[in-house]
């Protein structure tokens, strides 16, 4: 891409693209595997094809990529992978609802055909606004979830995990969702507060009591199979074992048990197959026989004793029978409430409970482990474990892989209609789709039965807890391949701690009785004003991430992205953006400014930087310590901190003080040693230079630019990749091939150098306070500064006095020792106490 010279202005939009084309044209971003340095490698999160990205997704990524590029300066041989998770359910509904299709109506082959073309799209899309965010990743390492070479993986994991007897099929209750046609797993469902009312229901005892139940779900009334009460409920110790009939006919029996809350409505409860897990508790627990009254599609079943509610919705079926119970008469108290409800986090429907056939990867035998493998792993934030404990630790259901869905990774297996026996291929049959096979095949053990292909697909976190072992296993690896596990950080945010850590923590230790990775790194989200989050069920918001970027600049957005501290939710306020873009225009205009000065600086310069102005040191000082504080801070991937430090620096010390009391050098310097204007050129160069590399991670393209620009022969302010004062000098193609400046052990700066540098500093402080109380500008002359100290002061001064001259703007700049008597003849004359 070829780049038009202009003078003054940094077109971001231009100069941005212009820089992603060369990192890709030097493999600025490729991952070397014959690289002798320490390996960083990330297990990015693979987005989900299932709309547009959205400012959510530039927030967590941002995050991880200013990281990734640091780790890249600081001397690591950084593996920087992307994914693309193109398959399960979200896709299928993206595809459903753009394409006007439904995956049931349609042959399965044409469906899966068509989501593999609707996904190309949305891939591309995915990969140019990464690209034009300057997300550093390598492009030669990305892999697909619904890939052949993915799909033969992990049909291959699904037999091993089978054969060590970590998965099993089993007829079983499960969560199921009617509106999306599947089951899904308990790190799917999530707590959705609902209107709904509160029933109290009048029982009748054997001996002609009422006994009063109380319900939120009254049209499961038909599936009551008993009445629990707490044994220790003093209201009720004398009936427990008793028959009790339903308003409906049904006779139960009135049993104890202490998961019944007393304080709760009246402390009885009816037991139905099957209202919440509870009800699946006390059915296994007590041994109860089952009624299943819901089927798949959310329509009741055939009921003969209740035939009005017969393939009616749950909704429909709830009115009809409220209406039943009110002529009955039964109802004694009908309350409204607003209660948690679980509901499918996909398409917010209510979870049911509903037995089928279906396939689990073992779980409940590995809290322990899990919790144990927890503690091997680096947390940030530290607090974030315990939202992991918590989870694993109240985990009730083994995980369910397999769901009712069309476009996914098949399960490899079939199963005999007689025997029950599970054939699964050989692995290098893999990838194999059962269900396409219309052949009948004998089952292999009892030679009687017919296998039975399996219909359903892999849950998706199947795929994607095993994406270590997709970047540890990928053929670009060279001869690291299988030699990176466990990985050294994976980014995720907070709400998937429960699904993809986990499950890729449950898959570590299983496959390798290891932890996937060394560091989590955990962000949160951001948000609305309202606290809505962003985020691909909500649309986006108005804020879209291609036309922010086209407005402001990605080093603006990426600058908004990490302003908030790791693992935090923060508000998306659009004038972060403009305090981005206000940052880039300093450090350009900053650097156009020195580089302007610098033209004459010798390129060979052997210069002492103990024997450099005292000023100089500090400024060159200050950018290592600098670089030296925000190391600490990104090591702990805090980058928000890092953040703040480097702008106090920038703002503060180099431009509103260093640039400003050297240009008196610069500008002024006759009469001045060609010692003193080359010391201000060699920290001019040093300092600024270990500025463009620690704000490379966060504003790479501005960055790039100013590493490459440089005043022309003809006078001209030009940056391409054919130029630069820096990148000529330090030889090094890209400022991201440079390295992180580091602190150097001899210090530039005595205490007293130190002392002096506070002292001057505060001189021109008040100054600069003198002129804003009289609306003076900062550049306007004051007739006279007289400053008054001590003796040591005075000392302390005594190298910075032609540029207090210069900084101040002072026709006379004097000193007055405390206790002697002076006089200043200038009027308005400024007097400066430093006691």
């Amino acid at each position: 891409m070829e780049i038009q010279k202009k003078k003054d202005n940094y077109n971001a939009l231009e100069k941005e693209a212009y820089w992603q084309d060369f990192w890709d044209e030097n493999g600025v971003n490729d991952f070397n595997p014959e690289s002798p340095k320490t390996l960083f490698t990330i297990d990015t999160p693979p987005p989900t094809i299932s709309g547009a990205l959205h400012l959510g997704h530039i927030y967590s990524y941002t995050q991880a990529e200013i990281i990734a590029r640091y780790k890249r300066l600081a001397g690591f041989n950084v593996r920087y992978p992307i994914g693309m998770d193109n398959n399960g359910l979200p896709t299928e509904r993206l595809v459903e609802k753009e394409r006007g299709i439904k995956g049931y109506r349609m042959p399965l082959a044409d469906f899966v055909k068509i989501c593999t073309e609707v996904t190309e799209v949305y891939r591309e899309k995915y990969k140019a606004l990464w690209r034009s965010l300057g997300l550093s990743v390598d492009w030669n390492l990305e892999y697909a979830t619904i890939s052949k070479e993915t799909q033969k993986f992990v049909q291959t994991v699904f037999k091993e995990l089978f054969e060590k007897e970590a998965i099993y099929q089993k007829e079983a209750t499960a969560l199921y969702c009617c509106q999306c046609q599947t089951s899904v797993a308990q790190a799917e469902v999530e707590d959705s507060d609902m209107d709904s009312a509160f029933l109290d229901i009048v029982f009748k005892i054997e001996d002609g009591e009422d006994l009063i139940i109380s319900t939120t779900r009254p049209e499961l009334l038909p599936a009551c199979m008993a009445v629990f009460v707490h044994p220790e409920d003093e209201r009720y110790l004398g009936k427990i074992g008793k028959k009790v009939t339903t308003p409906l006919g049904r006779e139960v029996k009135i049993l104890a048990d202490d998961k019944v809350l007393k304080e709760k409505g009246t402390g009885a409860v009816m037991c139905c197959t099957y209202g919440d897990e509870t009800d699946v508790y006390w059915t296994r627990t007590h041994n109860l026989a089952e009624r299943i009254i819901i089927g798949k599609y959310g329509k009741m079943i055939e009921l003969e004793d209740v035939p009005e509610i017969s393939n009616k919705s749950i909704l429909e079926a709830r009115k009809i029978i409220v209406a039943k119970l009110n002529d009955l008469g039964v109802i004694k108290k009908e309350e409204k409430i607003c209660h948690s409800v679980g509901v499918h986090e996909r398409c917010g429907t209510p979870i049911e409970l509903i037995p089928t056939k279906q396939w689990f990867v073992k779980v409940l035998d590995k809290k322990d482990d899990l919790i144990v493998a927890g503690n091997k792993i680096n947390w940030h934030p530290a607090y974030m474990q315990k939202r992991y404990e918590e989870w694993v630790s109240g985990l009730k259901w083994d995980w369910c892989i397999s769901r009712e869905r069309f476009f996914g990774v098949p399960i490899p297996a079939s199963v005999c209609d007689l025997c029950g026996f599970v054939f699964i291929p050989e692995s290098d049959k893999f990838p194999v789709d059962p269900k396409i096979n219309s052949k009948q095949e004998s089952c292999p053990k009892c030679k009687k039965g017919i296998l039975i292909p399996e219909n359903g697909v892999l849950d998706t976190w199947f795929t994607s807890s095993l994406t270590p072992d997709l970047n540890n296993d990928f053929p670009g690896n060279g001869k690291l391949t299988g030699k990176m596990y466990p990985m050294t950080m994976r980014p995720q945010a907070h709400d998937i701690i429960r699904t993809w850590a986990m499950y890729s923590i449950l898959m570590g230790l299983y496959r390798h009785q290891d932890v996937p990775w060394d560091n989590l790194m955990i962000s949160g989200h951001i948000l609305l004003r309202k606290g809505e989050k962003i985020s691909k069920k909500t649309g986006g918001g108005k804020y879209k991430p291609e036309d922010l970027i086209s407005t402001y600049s990605a080093d603006a957005i990426r600058y908004t992205m990490c302003g908030a501290l790791l693992g935090r939710d923060a508000y998306f306020d659009e004038q972060e953006i403009k305090t981005g873009k206000r940052l880039i225009t300093k450090i350009y205009n900053a650097g156009k400014l020195l580089i302007t000065n610098l033209k004459n600086f010798p390129e060979n310069l052997e210069i002492k930087e103990n024997e450099l102005e005292l000023i100089d040191r500090w400024i060159l000082e200050r950018s290592r310590v600098v670089a030296v504080e925000m190391e600490i801070e990104l090591d702990r991937y805090e980058f928000s901190r890092a953040r703040k430090i480097f702008e106090d620096f920038f703002w503060g010390d180099f431009c509103d003080n260093y640039l400003e009391i050297v240009k008196g050098r610069l500008w002024n310097n006759e009469g001045l040693s060609d010692k003193k204007n080359l010391s201000a050129q060699y920290a001019l160069y040093y300092s600024y230079l270990n500025i463009l590399k620690i704000i490379s991670p966060f504003l790479p393209h501005i960055a790039e630019e100013m590493y490459h620009a440089e005043i022309s022969s003809d006078g001209e302010f030009i940056s391409d990749n054919k130029s630069g004062i820096f990148a000529k000098r330090e030889d090094v193609k890209s400022i991201h091939f440079s390295t992180w400046p580091s602190k150097e052990a001899n210090n530039l700066l005595s205490t007293q150098d130190s002392e002096g540098v506070k002292l001057m500093l505060s001189v021109i402080a008040d100054v600069r306070k003198y002129k804003s109380a009289e609306q003076l500008s900062m550049v306007a002359v004051i007739p006279s500064v007289i400053v008054r100290g001590t003796v040591e002061q005075e000392i302390l001064l005594k190298p910075f006095w032609d540029d207090l001259i210069f900084a101040t703007k002072a026709d006379k700049f004097l000193f007055q020792k405390i206790g002697e008597d002076f006089k200043d003849d200038v009027a308005n004359t400024l007097q400066i106490n430093l006691q």
